[in-house]
């Protein structure tokens, strides 16, 4: 607030005789109280709107509203370049397609894959059919039937749902059926379904028994090819290496195309129909532990050899366990029915 302008005059004591300010002093008290004020201006161009300095906190600017603090909102965009997948992606892993950005999306894709490429999580059972492996250690096999309980059923269900995105869907799992679990760290890691079946067919080929050593040492498979830009030359050369025998029947065409079996078939009486490992836990053996358990367990009191077990149209990775468990490439295979459960 600015000082009075009777502040800036000294006043004489009351014997004294009185001045004309003494005067102008005596009419500001009995009658009248000037006071200055100062204005600024608050937007430019418009010289009407003040704010007074005696009183800033009553004054407004009549039909504006300011608001502070106000948190600004973002959105991604992305430009359509044409490419293939912009709206939806495809995981090269699990193969499912989600939308990039959408945060819903993208979340049930991480739950998925991880369930895929990691296993089904799995908590356990009050009652579970237990396949005694020493072998199998840090984890457990367990056997479901048609016949145990709904919950067992259900998340057998679940687990088929992750095979048929490799395998195809409408044949893996029927009644007669016997589904081996392998459990590890409170997840599914792996599956076997295996059946009863009458007879199967040998596949026409050499044993791997009949292998020289110089097939088991390491393979050296060399190609070169030529680049030339005007006057200068490259050249590749492209070196692949098989440590082991399974690794080289990979690379050879035994184990890729069609499958050449005999015209006779011969008695079998068990089945593998579909063997299955997540992703991350492939190449550690549980396939084969799989495979020992339904040996022990598919009969009461009698286990089966390795060659008695027959695979219903291996893939390319299902020839390599099959004639590398079996230890011939003249296994059993068969061809399953499509009996849904």
């Amino acid at each position: 607030m600015q000082s009075k302008i009777s502040s800036f005059f000294k006043f004489t004591p009351a014997s004294a005789p009185k001045s004309p300010n003494d005067e102008l002093a005596t009419w500001e008290n009995k009658e009248h109280h000037i006071s200055i004020t100062y204005g600024r201006t608050q937007k430019r161009g418009n010289p009407n709107s003040v704010v007074s300095c005696l009183e800033p906190e009553e004054s407004a600017i009549v039909g504006t509203t300011v608001v502070k603090n106000k948190k600004r909102s973002y959105a991604q965009f992305h430009l359509d370049c044409g490419q293939s997948d912009f709206l939806l992606r495809t995981c090269s892993t699990c193969g499912v397609k989600f939308a990039p950005g959408d945060a819903e999306d993208e979340k049930m894709h991480n739950d998925f894959h991880k369930s895929y490429a990691h296993g089904i999580q799995f908590r356990g059972w009050t009652s579970e059919r237990v396949v005694s492996m020493p072998s199998v250690k840090g984890g457990r096999i367990i056997l479901v039937l048609h016949t145990d309980p709904s919950s067992h059923r259900n998340k057998v269900e679940e687990v088929v749902k992750m095979m048929e995105i490799e395998f195809g869907s409408g044949w893996i799992v029927h009644e007669l059926c016997k589904v081996y679990l392998f459990i590890s760290q409170h997840r599914v890691v792996g599956c076997l379904v295996a059946e009863p079946i009458k007879e199967a067919f040998k596949v026409t080929s050499s044993s791997i028994s009949g292998h020289s050593d110089s097939a088991r040492k390491k393979e050296i498979k060399s190609n070169s090819t030529t680049l030339q830009f005007g006057d200068i030359v490259f050249q590749r050369e492209v070196e692949k290496r098989a440590s082991s025998v399974c690794d080289s029947e990979m690379m050879d065409g035994s184990h890729s195309g069609a499958i050449f079996c005999e015209s006779k078939a011969v008695p079998a009486v068990c089945g593998i129909r579909a063997i299955w490992v997540t992703p991350s836990n492939r190449r550690k053996g549980i396939a084969s532990q799989l495979l020992d358990a339904v040996r022990k367990s598919f009969f009461m009191g009698v286990a089966l050899e390795r060659t008695q077990l027959a695979f219903s149209q291996p893939t390319s990775a299902g020839k390599v366990l099959a004639s590398g468990y079996t230890g011939t490439r003249s296994y059993l295979v068969y061809k399953p029915d499509k009996a849904d459960l």
